[in-house]
């Protein structure tokens, strides 16, 4: 039985691909497709697109190393274009018979849906016909370059000294305010912060190792107060196998996301703070923004948060009401008025309007 090999990026099984993988992305019982289809490329075979779909998530999963979430989404995605060219066509077509006009079309059919999420939908088809290409299995992307809807870009909104304050004393449980002071003080995402285990903390020297987004991983300085009320959280951590820092008390299993946000909206009632929009992401824009308000360069703060694009970070220049303000009152010096006096910073009460949180604010991409 003969076998036709796939390139596969040019990388060898040493250099990132499993056997399993591997395995998915050779065309056997060649012979049976018939002595003059040898010399064919998949491309002119054509591969169905469920096998397609299932090559791309394998790719995703096993190769690029996508979080489980991310890779969930890109599957949900398929199916919905699957879905829609089988409600159209009256069956599924082979990738390399989907044009860019029935692309457009699953777009269209998508109505109500957010900008980011059409764009986010169009990046995944992208992303599997530049695939199919790199596989041999398409010769053009038909999704390259669509015409893609306007995003406005929010202000990120951050919470005020004194609700993060309120917010810590109303932690009345240990790992309640381990995991919140943590949230204020490093920035770091709500998954990455239950993946956190016991061999990720330096305590000793107040840093932790986070595991970030495609597998990135960067170190993280933790603050005197983290470190102490991490510290006074480990005698009450459940005794578990599990290395987790962050366990259930019943069971000592790994917590997930839905448990931190049960955790947030218990101490913010307590903390009076609801209707506040107050979500784990606010948590990591109150940190950004600060750090933006104490003159902490974009670059440093593009490590700490994680992001892969520093105009990603740029965002929090926008929303530092305060330093622009101080910034423009030194000023008045020159239009006659007093340029100390202006120049003071404002109240941490006086905080203007694009500084506080919208009521019901989405969580935001991390």
């Amino acid at each position: 039985m003969s076998s036709i090999r796939l390139k596969n990026l040019g990388y060898g099984p040493t250099e990132g691909w499993t056997s399993s993988a591997i395995q998915g992305f050779i065309v056997t019982d060649a012979a049976t497709i018939g002595g003059d289809m040898m010399g064919q490329t998949a491309t002119q075979m054509g591969i169905s697109y469920d096998d397609a779909v299932k090559e791309f998530i394998a790719y995703l999963r096993e190769y690029r190393s996508f979080s489980p979430l991310t890779v969930r989404a890109y599957g949900v995605d398929m199916r919905m274009l699957r879905q829609f060219l089988e409600e159209r066509l009256g069956r599924v077509p082979c990738p390399n018979e989907i044009t860019r006009e029935m692309i457009v079309q699953f777009g269209v059919s998508l109505k109500g849906a957010a900008p980011l999420t059409l764009r986010r939908k169009y990046a995944c088809i992208s992303s599997f016909f530049g695939f199919l290409q790199d596989m041999g299995y398409a010769t053009s992307n038909p999704a390259r370059r669509l015409p893609l809807p306007k995003v406005s870009q929010p202000v990120p909104v951050c919470l005020t000294e004194e609700m993060a304050q309120a917010l810590i004393a109303a932690a009345d449980k240990p790992w309640y305010k381990a995991l919140i002071v943590l949230l204020l003080s490093t920035g770091i995402r709500r998954g990455e912060a239950v993946a956190i285990t016991l061999d990720d903390l330096d305590l000793d020297n107040c840093q932790v190792l986070i595991r970030g987004k495609g597998g990135k991983q960067r170190v993280v300085p933790l603050t005197e107060q983290a470190v102490e009320a991490i510290q006074a959280y480990l005698p009450h951590r459940t005794k578990t196998r599990d290395r987790h820092l962050f366990v259930s008390a019943y069971g000592g299993h790994p917590i997930q996301g839905r448990v931190v946000n049960a955790m947030l909206a218990t101490t913010i009632r307590k903390a009076g703070l609801e209707g506040q929009g107050i979500t784990p992401h606010k948590l990591r824009h109150t940190f950004a923004t600060h750090l933006i308000r104490n003159g902490v360069d974009v670059r440093t703060v593009q490590e700490l948060l994680g992001h892969a694009d520093i105009q990603t970070t740029a965002r929090y220049l926008h929303s530092d009401t305060r330093t622009k303000q101080a910034a423009v009152g030194k000023l008045n010096g020159l239009l006659g008025g007093s340029s100390e006096a202006a120049a003071e910073p404002i109240a941490s009460g006086d905080v203007s309007e694009d500084v506080l949180p919208a009521a019901g604010e989405r969580i935001a991409a991390p």
